[in-house]
């Protein structure tokens, strides 16, 4: 395959590129540490190491994968305290997204009813990786639907940062299943166009997920600077 120069026009397929990275963090293929070299994704994927190159920018930039100066690209690995850091911040954020779309999903509730349909078969099926897929939809459907282009892209920025992919594979047990429970909760306060309550719920729910992650073992997670 001969390389060509990253073009506007090849923005699809670093798109792909980046999709493809991000799958394999979540769904455990790549692990927090992992060394990435544009060349092995080129070959991997049929793709020109420059579309690889802006794909890794991209992820770097989103908080995915880290860069480092005659060490290359890898996939993130997190401190405890970072990782506290954007669960605060995710919060704020989703409870404010499920405030503004309270309205319009009162109105109309299919499409969050439809995705609280496959949580609950996730659930009932112990199907983690439905879950973990169903989990990511209901939670971006809220900045989604209030249309709030800067909301949406601050949120798929942290929704792409690792400690929403690596932690999927780490904490997949039984208490994350649990968590539909407060999925429910939501859809139910949502309906009935209690925006406050809603935004309540999101907010503790965002921060039981950070309970969760911060209960595993140290080695799951990077050494402080201080360490």
């Amino acid at each position: 395959m001969t390389e060509t120069a990253a073009l506007p026009n090849d923005s699809l397929t670093v798109q792909q590129v980046s999709d493809a990275i991000t799958n394999a963090v979540r769904d455990g293929r790549l692990v927090p540490g992992q060394r990435l070299t544009e060349i092995d994704f080129a070959k991997r994927l049929g793709v020109s190491r420059p579309s690889v190159r802006e794909a890794f920018r991209q992820l770097t930039a989103d908080g995915l994968l880290h860069s480092q100066p005659y060490r290359g690209v890898s996939v993130r690995h997190m401190t405890r305290r970072e990782v506290d850091d954007l669960f605060i911040v995710r919060g704020a954020l989703e409870g404010l997204a499920v405030r503004l779309a309270t309205p319009t999903l009162q109105n109309d509730a299919s499409k969050l009813l439809a995705i609280q349909a496959e949580l609950d078969t996730a659930e009932t099926r112990n199907d983690l990786v439905a879950m973990s897929r169903q989990n990511l939809a209901f939670h971006m459907l809220f900045a989604d639907v209030t249309g709030n282009a800067l909301l949406c892209e601050q949120l798929r920025r942290i929704s792409n940062s690792v400690y929403w992919l690596q932690f999927r594979v780490l904490v997949a047990d039984d208490k994350v299943l649990q968590t539909n429970t407060r999925h429910r909760d939501i859809v139910d306060a949502v309906r009935s166009g209690d925006a406050a309550k809603a935004e309540a719920i999101m907010i503790d729910h965002v921060d039981h997920s950070r309970q969760l992650v911060q209960s595993l073992p140290d080695n799951h997670f990077a050494a402080s600077p201080a360490d």
